[in-house]
């Protein structure tokens, strides 16, 4: 956050041109069938058309974190237009220093909702990626109603630590006959990078693409684990690039190998 400046970091932040990114990245094909679909893009807030929807949508600006709001269909537009207005005028990033949100041209987006097929909004996965190698999965379900958490190595080895206070853990690794593919996405996404989360969707058995983030937690967020919170900080380590996440943790709980940080 306060050195890297990779020019790609701030378009992947934008929400509208990671849209972009995505399809020089995994080919235009690939792309069109993880893109949500979108319903409109506005640059005022004051032209979105979502009376003439009948479904729900999620409404999102384009140029920070947490800029999100699940609309219900038959919403008043003027209840819609003074949100999307607020959030365009809202500037984001500056107070944790994430550089990328600054420039980022700002856009509102009404987006597709994601379904189930229990009417249930899809379950976030989210892959933590070092030096396009996926180190760390972290499930986040039922976020809006009871939700529950799990954090795995790649290979789905289960560390038993909650993330986020308040939220269950999740009792095994779902089963994802997807798995595979969702793997392989999130690393050729996540080329490039020193770091980088890749969300993504199962829905199904459709894969679909959620975000992408350098700046996971803005750099705050620690697990309820030190040692595994250590763990995955030493993944940043170059000598530490080949080794899973749990084999970094076990090191870390031999404490003849633990060194001064």
């Amino acid at each position: 956050m306060l050195h890297d400046r990779d020019p790609l970091i701030p378009i992947t932040a934008d929400k509208v041109r990671v849209r972009d990114f995505v399809r020089e990245r995994l080919g235009q094909t690939l792309a069109d069938q993880l893109l949500i679909p979108v319903y409109h893009i506005s640059e005022t807030g004051r032209d979105i058309p979502n009376s003439s929807w009948p479904q729900e949508f999620f409404l999102k600006a384009n140029h920070g974190s947490r800029f999100n709001r699940l609309i219900p269909p038959g919403e008043d537009p003027k209840t819609v237009e003074q949100l999307a207005v607020q959030w365009l005028n809202t500037s984001y990033g500056q107070a944790l220093h994430e550089w990328a949100y600054r420039d980022i041209p700002r856009r509102i987006l009404c987006e597709q909702v994601l379904r189930d097929a229990q009417g249930q909004i899809p379950m976030d996965i989210k892959f933590y990626c070092y030096q396009g190698k996926c180190k760390m999965v972290y499930y986040y379900k039922d976020r809006f109603s009871q939700p529950s958490q799990l954090i795995t190595d790649e290979n789905g080895k289960i560390f038993p630590y909650l993330l986020k206070e308040g939220v269950t853990l999740m009792p095994e690794t779902p089963q994802l006959d997807t798995y595979p593919q969702l793997l392989e996405i999130a690393e050729m996404l996540s080329q490039g990078f020193r770091f980088c989360r890749v969300d993504l969707y199962s829905v199904e058995g459709k894969i679909y693409f959620g975000e992408l983030t350098q700046y996971d937690g803005a750099g705050m967020e620690q697990l309820r684990s030190y040692e595994v919170d250590l763990a995955e900080g030493l993944l940043w380590l170059p000598e530490y690039h080949r080794h899973s996440l749990w084999e970094v943790y076990e090191e870390v709980m031999n404490k003849n190998s633990v060194r001064a940080f």
